[in-house]
């Protein structure tokens, strides 16, 4: 490769943004996610739909990685009108790419070569699929992910180990999305802790809070978030119907979308990760 200092460009991000969403049951993410312009909904299962008042498009529920692929292929090639590519979820995903890379090699499941050359073969799949999704962005849509939460006792560097939660994924897939990833929101509820005075010098712990769902957008020791966009607020509220556009005034600016101005945020100390 011939380096021409002259001809240096400029590397800033342009392009619609890939978002991953996760968090706990009925909290809003595929109702968050249908508030993406035009969107056109990936079902990887039948128990993943979508919320009563948020329609989104979709040929049904996809059954193999290659109906998966197939539909991706549609939106860059095919004459349409939508915007978002939404795929729910990524749980799903996974045991589709798993038997994806058993069929590939003639295995009767994942675990059949030993050593973990199934689940690096899996890998590779998902590289594939994640080339998928950039050649989305980089043609111009949208990308929204979504998944399920699991908690996992990691080791801590200065510390004993803790809980935390992340992607209901292998941990090599869900690095591997998290990396692509422009966005990365864990959808939580926002609680506070009260004391309980027991009597007899004893106490207990509660939660409590109205059920109001925030959007962490920074990473904290108890759960995987992030963004490219400096975000200043490490947490956003979700208010239904006004979730894409808080996000929106901070993607770079796309033809025909507009950015929304951003309401105040609850403060940090008043939620628990």
């Amino acid at each position: 490769m011939a380096i021409k200092w002259d001809e240096l460009k400029d590397t800033s991000d342009t392009d619609p943004p890939i978002t991953t969403l996760y968090g706990g049951a009925k909290l809003g993410k595929t109702t968050l996610a249908s508030e993406w312009p035009a969107p056109y909904y990936c079902r990887t299962g039948e128990g993943e739909r979508q919320s009563a008042g948020a329609p989104m498009k979709s040929f049904g529920v996809s059954e193999t990685y290659e109906d998966v692929v197939d539909q991706i292929t549609y939106i860059l090639e095919a004459e349409h009108d939508r915007r978002t590519f939404v795929l729910d979820a990524l749980d799903g995903m996974e045991v589709f790419v798993n038997a994806e890379a058993c069929a590939r090699n003639g295995w009767a499941d994942i675990e059949e070569p030993g050593f973990g050359r199934g689940y690096a073969a899996a890998h590779s799949v998902w590289l594939e699929f994640i080339k998928l999704l950039l050649k989305l962005k980089k043609a111009g849509y949208y990308v929204v992910l979504i998944s399920h939460v699991k908690a996992k006792t990691v080791p801590g560097v200065t510390t004993d180990s803790y809980p935390r939660y992340m992607l209901n994924l292998r941990d090599d897939a869900g690095s591997a999305i998290c990396d692509a990833s422009d966005l990365i929101g864990f959808l939580h509820q926002r609680v506070s802790i009260a004391k309980e005075d027991l009597g007899f010098k004893k106490t207990a712990k509660r939660g409590q809070g109205g059920g109001e769902v925030n959007i962490a957008v920074q990473e904290r020791p108890g759960f995987i978030a992030g963004n490219r966009y400096q975000i200043a607020k490490p947490i956003l509220e979700y208010k239904q119907g006004q979730g894409f556009a808080a996000l929106n005034a901070y993607f770079p600016p796309q033809p025909d979308v507009v950015t929304a101005q951003i309401a105040d945020e609850p403060d940090e100390q008043e939620v628990a990760a």
